[in-house]
């Protein structure tokens, strides 16, 4: 995901590039959100203003940083803003909330199903998980976005695969 060429026409306020940047970043974008405001309206309201953040400081980007990794660090302190905002400081039980998953080609049953695997998670294993499989980074870029060791990731990963494939051999 080369960004850093849409730079400049986003600097002179071009539709074509941030549509360009939109579509290339929103699941990536998205995913943070939700993992750390554990709503699907909130997730929106964030990735909304972390779009427009973005464009009003577009001129503060460094190109010697990754773009999406300069992107996603606005949406995570807008999401943690918002729920200050929002005196949220304990976090939704995830197994209970209707928003983990849009329901965009998933049945109900699979929507339901990856939210109760996903309550079994801590909110670490959480964002990482959603962000190695809805925003598909890679390990390393999880560690760059989240300011861990590569190998911490992909630890945790590993363990929070495991933790859902043993529930899953347990419920059978």
């Amino acid at each position: 995901m080369n960004l850093k060429r849409y730079i400049d026409a986003l600097k002179n306020k071009d539709q074509q590039a941030f549509e360009a940047v939109y579509h290339e970043t929103k699941h990536a974008v998205y995913a943070m959100a939700l993992g750390i405001v554990k709503d699907r309206s909130l997730a929106e309201d964030v990735m909304q203003e972390s779009y427009m953040k973005m464009v009003e400081n577009i001129y503060s980007y460094n190109k010697r940083y990754k773009f999406i990794n300069w992107l996603l660090t606005i949406t995570k302190n807008t999401a943690l803003d918002t729920l200050r905002k929002r005196n949220k400081e304990t976090s939704v039980d995830v197994a209970k909330s209707d928003d983990l998953f849009p329901a965009v080609n998933a049945s109900e049953d699979k929507r339901l199903e990856a939210e109760h695997y996903l309550s079994l998670l801590s909110d670490d294993e959480q964002k990482i998980v959603l962000l190695k499989t809805v925003a598909n980074m890679t390990h390393k870029e999880i560690a760059e976005l989240l300011d861990r060791p590569v190998g911490s990731v992909t630890w945790k990963y590993s363990e929070a695969l495991k933790k859902m494939q043993r529930a899953g051999r347990d419920a059978l």
